[in-house]
């Protein structure tokens, strides 16, 4: 195999809530609710239970072929063409993907916290930053997430709990006010947009230990890390209400400005901006291992560490050309990309699985 290294179960598990949760930390909240306004807390909580389902069918795909990546599994499924097609729209999305983790990241701190920085200093640090984990192996960044997963954890339930005092039920109503189109955008958003996302996956789980709870243990990640999400969806809501949470594109940024407890306790929007740090690092980092693993599959290579330097050279030059501002993307690339996930995270994935299905009974049929 190209990679060395094994994960551990736990391992697997955190680097799947990191995915799940990721970018979404502080975006999430604006988008859902873009499309359900008031009702959007209840988008996010209806999309729980079927992104559990969408992650376990990820892993009944995965655990068909279970020694293949999905660069592997494509071809192995639709033929030599038709799967190597189908492999390479997988490795531009990985790659997009890590650009856009990283011109977020650039936006973000530039926008709120170094106004003064030139972004592309910010792109190259954080790049440099996954090159680094990329060289050391997956094996080493499933570790460190362990380690850094109850700092993400802990900051986002602070920021839950601190909010408690400035809850206003009023924002929930009416309940009845978003038309039916809307209603069914958000329960898509909620499922394709923290779960959907998590289709690199499918590159790690053969470099995974095999043990009966593996699949159990990923699908609660996934499930505690989208019910994290509806919680953050949800106190904005009933701090800022509908309105200010649809217009801010960083609300859980703007919630932890508010925290403000006996004076005393205040202005951790630091420490919320570091947890959101951490898990989309993790995020962007497991995008650009998929990104490397699979071209190193798709052309038959014996190695793939000397494909990192150029993958993490080619992100950072689509991370600054990708968008003019952080304007640019809300507007243009935001309502399209939903589409994208869709279709990467689900239609795809359940062509795979049909067509898998299919030919085992035509198999088993023949013999």
């Amino acid at each position: 195999m190209l990679e060395k290294g094994r994960l551990g179960i736990r391992s697997l598990a955190t680097l799947t809530f990191m995915m799940v949760v990721g970018d979404m930390m502080l975006i999430y909240p604006s988008v859902i609710t873009s499309y359900a306004k008031q009702n959007a807390w209840i988008c996010a909580l209806i999309g729980i239970p079927i992104s559990m389902l969408l992650m376990a069918m990820f892993l009944r795909l995965g655990k068909a072929y279970p020694d293949q990546n999905l660069v592997a599994m494509a071809r192995s499924i639709l033929g030599f063409w038709p799967g190597t097609l189908v492999a390479v729209f997988y490795l531009y999305f990985f790659l997009i993907g890590a650009s856009t983790h990283a011109r977020e990241v650039g936006d973000f701190l530039v926008t709120q916290i170094f106004p003064y920085t030139p972004i592309r200093a910010l792109l190259l640090l954080f790049l440099a930053a996954v090159c680094w984990s990329l060289y050391n192996g997956i094996e080493t960044i499933g570790r460190v997430s362990e380690l850094l997963l109850p700092i993400v954890v802990v900051f986002i339930l602070i920021l839950a709990f601190c909010l408690l005092p400035q809850v206003d039920t009023s924002n929930l109503k009416p309940f009845q006010d978003t038309d039916v189109v809307s209603l069914a955008q958000g329960i898509l958003v909620s499922i394709i947009y923290p779960v959907g996302e998590t289709i690199p996956i499918l590159m790690l789980l053969p470099y995974t230990s095999r043990e009966a709870h593996r699949n159990r243990d990923v699908i609660i990640a996934a499930g505690l890390g989208n019910l994290m999400l509806a919680m953050l969806v949800t106190i904005s809501i009933l701090v800022l209400g509908a309105f200010l949470t649809q217009h801010n594109i960083y609300a859980s940024f703007i919630l932890s400005q508010k925290i403000n407890i006996a004076d005393f306790f205040q202005r951790i929007e630091a420490f919320m901006a570091s947890a959101w740090l951490i898990s989309t690092y993790f995020k962007a980092t497991i995008y650009l291992y998929a990104f490397t693993m699979g071209i190193a599959e798709l052309f038959k290579l014996n190695h793939f560490r000397f494909l990192i330097l150029p993958s993490s050279m080619l992100a950072f030059g689509l991370s600054n050309v990708m968008a003019s501002s952080v304007t640019f993307i809300i507007i243009t690339v935001v309502p399209y990309w939903v589409d994208w996930d869709t279709t990467i995270g689900i239609l795809l994935p359940g062509l795979l699985l049909i067509v898998h299905g299919m030919r085992s009974k035509f198999n088993q049929s023949k013999q």
